[in-house]
């Protein structure tokens, strides 16, 4: 029987073995939940990192997305506008050729009539194609909601390639239907950008629309355009009122499981989305998940076996430790990643450190203000307002960064200001001002080119300047004189002149009203009101002689036509008043006399199609060269005496008509001895 020492040793041994298991246990227990606690915020490091770097990456490309959409929607609103002012003559090539629209991002350029029909564009494209059927035009018909319209992608039928269509409505003053301006972008302007952007090989980065259909998708190196994701959670979420947000979701387009955050671009009906697949995201993690499951295994059998037990378990720690210090260099290349993103920005972008010195000027602040070999970096935000503030003109000074902050700082948060330089051209830029609060950027300086939109505001502006002064002068005429009328008694003849003179004036506003309304309906309808018949020139030219009212004491024009008869088509009404605004120039711009020619004649240009000239020549005060070179400018007149009657524009709406006839109008004229005026048409 065993003694009760043996009893007691064994019930020691048994203590002790218990004890020693029941530590290897906690230890082994110990050792295991430490695996799945770093495992765990292992994972939620990666997806809180993903989840940073989806939200900036959707910024960039929300950003990205709203600079080209406004830039595409200043095209749009300039064309509309010069479209309201002056019709089918308006020159989408010469406006592409100058810069003012981007081919390099937009296919084409375009304006569809009333009807559907596509009239104008800044490439070649098919005569009288109707475009009726396309959504993007039947929208703006259906009614009037001043918004920019931004289609699926669609096979363009003017360009063959496959765009997205952005539109506006044309309206006029009077609310009238006036036809469609139209954008055809290339969505794979769009997808070439999101190549920039490192998301892996199932990784995906989209424009979609409020309808769920994708306007530009990328997956990895895939473009993908018009997939239907309408069921994708971030739509839901959008109609609930949340614009942007991060979840995790199978794909119901191709079924992979990502997580993704979206934006909605504000004031258009567009989200951008970027997803990583979790598989490849958590790649990392899973390797080192794996690693430290067989490292705590190892470091289980070593426990059990009472050797090294120490040893091991501090290797697990190191090698964690290398884990995430191997996780912090990858969110390193991430942020270079976006850094790259930003260098290539058109925009101008100065950063400033918590000290408030240059931190970061990107390449489109240097070429913006011809910077060349001068550094910032540096520079306090004194010293760079100073520098900035010597390159400005002195109308437009730069306030200075404390300033701006101010605004920016005091309720006006989008608080900019303009200002102008001369470094690099004439450039006017737009300055705004956002403040951060990270740890090492404390406030970022962004310029925006503006100088485009500032030339257009001041065409429209001397344009009204210009109506209004010519205006002004007989108002004030007809103001004065029935002021005087009212206000004191004259006898008959007195109130008659003052009468004739308030006939006269109104008469002179009344003509300058018919005739901007004139040049106003031509340039609106570019030539479809006309009424084209085969007119003959000699008829023509006979009873407008006949009945032309001849200022006193002077002859009639002297006819010198051909026998047989010359025939244009024409739309009569319309050449009868071009004829009639270049004769009774004649007259008027010859006070001393002289004879006045009308002449038909066939041109004889060689290599050139058939034309039929008519000059009218006249023996009159002439004009310098100068003068010839803006005589078919509106308001613009030769005369400036004010001794000669007219409004300025007669010679305008000649010019449009005989253009809109497919004809040009040549003036020749010698100072003090006349002035010669052909216009010719096609035989």
């Amino acid at each position: 029987m065993p003694t009760a020492a043996t009893l007691n040793t064994a019930t020691n041994n048994q203590r002790t073995l218990v004890a020693i298991w029941l530590a290897a246990g906690v230890l082994i227990f110990l050792t295991w939940w430490q695996v799945f606690a770093l495992v765990s915020d292992s994972r939620v490091r990666e997806f809180t990192a993903a989840e940073r770097d989806l939200a900036n990456i959707t910024r960039v490309s929300q950003e990205h997305a709203s600079r080209t959409l406004r830039s595409a929607d200043q095209v749009i609103r300039f064309v509309q506008s010069r479209y309201l002012d002056i019709g089918n003559r308006l020159d989408l090539k010469d406006l592409t050729a100058k810069g003012v629209i981007d081919a390099d991002i937009f296919n084409q350029v375009g304006v569809i009539d009333p009807q559907g029909i596509f009239v104008l564009s800044n490439r070649l494209f098919a005569a009288q194609m109707d475009l009726s059927d396309r959504e993007h035009f039947k929208v703006h018909v259906a009614a009037d909601t001043d918004e920019l319209f931004v289609s699926q992608p669609v096979l363009g039928r003017t360009t063959g390639k496959l765009s997205i269509q952005l539109t506006r409505r044309i309206t006029r003053p009077n609310g009238e239907f006036a036809g469609v301006v139209v954008i055809s972008m290339d969505p794979g302007y769009f997808t070439r950008f999101y190549g920039d952007i490192k998301l892996g090989s199932k990784g995906l980065a989209a424009l979609y629309g409020l309808d769920g259909i994708a306007r530009a998708r990328r997956v990895g190196d895939k473009e993908e355009f018009a997939v239907n994701a309408a069921s994708a959670p971030m739509f839901a979420r959008i109609a609930k009122g949340d614009e942007f947000g991060s979840y995790t979701n199978r794909s119901p387009v191709d079924g992979i499981e990502r997580m993704y955050f979206y934006r909605k671009i504000p004031q258009y009906p567009l989200v951008v989305s970027a997803g990583l697949d979790t598989q490849e995201l958590l790649s990392n993690h899973y390797r080192n998940r794996d690693a430290l499951r067989i490292q705590a295994a190892l470091v289980s059998l070593l426990i059990v076996a009472l050797a090294g037990a120490l040893t091991r378990y501090l290797l697990q720690i190191r090698q964690v430790i290398a884990a995430r210090q191997f996780a912090l260099i990858q969110i390193q290349d991430r942020t270079e990643q976006l850094n790259a993103i930003f260098a290539l920005s058109p925009d101008g972008f100065v950063s400033f450190n918590q000290e408030r010195r240059v931190k970061y000027v990107n390449p489109a602040f240097v070429k913006m203000t011809a910077l060349g070999a001068v550094r910032l970096e540096g520079l306090d935000e004194q010293e760079f307002s100073a520098w900035l503030a010597q390159r400005c003109e002195s109308g437009t000074p730069f306030a200075g960064v404390s300033a701006l902050r101010a605004r920016v700082t005091g309720d006006k948060p989008d608080a900019f200001e303009l200002i102008e330089i001369e470094r690099n051209g004439k450039r006017v830029l737009q300055v705004g001002l956002r403040l951060s609060e990270s740890s090492t950027v404390s406030q970022i300086l962004y310029f925006r080119d503006v100088t485009h939109e500032t030339e257009v505001d001041q065409m429209k502006s001397e344009f009204l300047s210009t109506a209004a002064h010519e205006l002004r002068t007989p108002m004030a005429s007809v103001f004065g004189f029935s002021e005087v009328l009212l206000s004191q008694e004259f006898d008959a003849a007195t109130q008659r002149e003052f009468l004739t003179i308030i006939y006269e004036q109104s008469e002179r506003m009344s003509n300058i009203l018919n005739e901007l309304l004139d040049l106003a309906r031509i340039e609106a309808r570019r030539g479809k009101d006309f009424h084209y018949t085969r007119v003959c020139l000699q008829e023509l030219a006979g009873d407008l002689v006949k009945a032309f009212k001849l200022p006193p004491g002077r002859a009639l024009p002297e006819l010198v036509m051909p026998v047989l008869p010359l025939y244009v088509m024409a739309d009569a009404g319309k050449l009868r008043q071009a004829l009639l605004n270049v004769l009774s120039n004649a007259y008027k711009y010859s006070p001393a006399g002289g004879s006045v020619v009308f002449k038909i004649e066939v041109g004889v240009d060689a290599g050139q199609p058939r034309q039929v000239c008519i000059h009218i020549t006249d023996q009159g005060i002439g004009m310098t060269p100068e003068q010839l070179q803006r005589v078919c400018e509106r308001f613009y007149r030769a005369d400036t005496s004010g001794k000669i009657a007219g409004t300025g524009l007669g010679m305008s709406i000649v010019k449009e008509i005989i253009e809109l006839h497919r004809g040009h109008i040549s003036i020749a004229s010698t100072f003090g001895q006349g002035t010669r005026v052909s216009l010719c048409l096609p035989g």
